[in-house]
């Protein structure tokens, strides 16, 4: 069972919360390292613990290598690996701090949101969506993938 993967999962659904409700930016960073790192967590946790069940190892080692090369996971590959990465590496963001307060240019004219309403990725990987959006989708991503091994092992997904 994928019990110590979805541990941390659970931590990443905590982590998306403490980025909707936080409107400093300093800490909205601090978060979203943490909320980066845990969302990568999860396939290393799936790997080393849960994997210390041979068959979870071994699916999780052929699913790495699927989910590195299909366009069908190009959340694992562009985002999650990519954002845990590029911050860890380079402590850089993929997100616009200058765009942290909503900044919506539309026709000419300028719109400012309040404060935390949209906080968009620069490039990459959901280039314009919201970092948050972007964050939830890679969740139910992995929330998924953690149901397929379970089921291929046989495991009840209660």
């Amino acid at each position: 069972m994928t019990n110590a993967a979805r541990k941390v999962l659970a931590d990443c659904e905590t982590a998306l919360r403490l980025l909707e409700d936080e409107t400093d930016l300093d800490v909205w960073r601090v978060h979203w390292v943490g909320a980066l790192t845990l969302i990568r967590a999860v396939g290393h946790i799936l790997h080393k613990v849960d994997g210390k069940d041979g068959g979870i190892r071994e699916f999780a080692e052929r699913s790495y290598q699927a989910w590195k090369a299909k366009d069908e996971h190009a959340i694992f590959r562009d985002f999650i690996e990519r954002e845990r990465n590029n911050i860890l590496k380079e402590y850089g963001f993929g997100y616009d701090p200058a765009e942290a307060f909503g900044v919506v240019a539309e026709e000419g004219s300028i719109h400012f949101l309040d404060e935390n309403i949209y906080r968009p990725i620069t490039e990459g990987y959901g280039q314009g969506e919201d970092t948050r959006d972007v964050y939830r989708e890679a969740i139910d991503w992995w929330r998924t993938q953690l149901d397929e091994i379970d089921r291929e092992r046989g495991l009840s997904l209660g």
